[in-house]
């Protein structure tokens, strides 16, 4: 029989064991932390990510992503997607959102989509825990052929970079992460007589706390503004917002998984001048993302 204080010595050291996660596990479901996975070494990953509810109408869809990352080096590491959106919608001649004078994504989509693939390279400048605070910097491209919001088709391009920052605390138990981020875009619509480009800072933070062996518990949000050029035009202000939830995380010895939900706490409304509300033209009231990783 084990005495009082024996279990609870046990008890407190299981919880204060060093993680059972691999490098570059996801602990939140939208910021990034700092690790690369080792050299020779190979994880993919499924994303799928629910985007539900605009303005008016009825609208839901889900981005898909298929991920293969590879270590190239135990501080660099390369991966390739295959993208795609699952639509599914009826906004009728008023429109999902925008002002009713002037309505944005009308008419009805019921169709899933491939649309195009993603490279990425994410290389580690300080180690987490080796260094006390880790910083990355991380670079990806995308080659889009779907519209992610109308499901209209086209030709787009992407380039984002992030600088990503995570902080452990408690002998890692707690991870506080960070990423400063920008994305430059561009978008011409099938038979369009112009392309659009935007660009859009946005800062990503969040924690995740250890509560049991191979569990996390934590809450993440972000805030963004884009800035948009529309073809023939100037650049312009287009709208800003901030989303923030909670996020659940479970590692195992070959897989783990990420569930994050994120509401839309705020944004410049599109339909009534951009005065504070939501901004429910380019985004929704809410997002729900699943991201399950598996190590080869």
């Amino acid at each position: 029989m084990f005495s009082r204080t024996t279990l609870a010595s046990v008890l407190s050291a299981t919880v204060l064991l060093p993680p059972l996660t691999f490098a570059d596990e996801n602990l939140l479901g939208y910021t990034m932390g700092a690790e690369t996975l080792p050299k020779g070494a190979a994880e993919g990953y499924l994303w799928i990510t629910h985007h539900g509810d605009k303005r008016r109408g009825n609208y839901a869809a889900q981005y898909l992503r298929a991920e293969y990352e590879y270590g190239v080096t135990d501080r660099t590491s390369a991966s390739v997607y295959l993208n795609g959106y699952r639509h599914d919608y009826d906004c009728g001649a008023e429109g999902c959102a925008g002002p009713l004078d002037a309505p944005e994504i009308t008419g009805s989509l019921n169709k899933t989509q491939f649309s195009g693939v993603s490279a990425e390279v994410k290389h580690m400048l300080l180690s987490p825990y080796k260094d006390d605070l880790g910083v990355a910097l991380y670079g990806e491209v995308t080659y889009d052929t779907v519209d992610s919001i109308t499901g209209e088709k086209g030709q787009g391009f992407e380039l984002e970079g992030k600088v990503i920052f995570q902080k452990p605390y408690l002998d890692g138990q707690l991870q506080w992460l960070t990423n400063l981020e920008l994305e430059a875009e561009s978008w011409r619509p099938r038979g369009g007589e112009g392309t659009d480009y935007a660009i859009a800072p946005r800062l990503r933070s969040g924690v995740a706390y250890r509560f049991a062996p191979n569990w996390f518990a934590g809450v993440e949000g972000w805030v963004d503004v884009e800035m948009l050029k529309p073809a023939g035009g100037a650049w312009e202000f287009d709208h800003w917002d901030a989303f923030a939830g909670p996020s659940l995380h479970y590692g195992g010895k070959r897989w783990w998984a990420t569930l994050t939900y994120a509401n839309q706490l705020a944004g410049s409304d599109e339909s009534n001048d951009n005065r504070t509300g939501r901004h429910l033209a380019d985004h929704e009231k809410y997002e729900v993302r699943l991201k399950l990783g598996y190590n080869f």
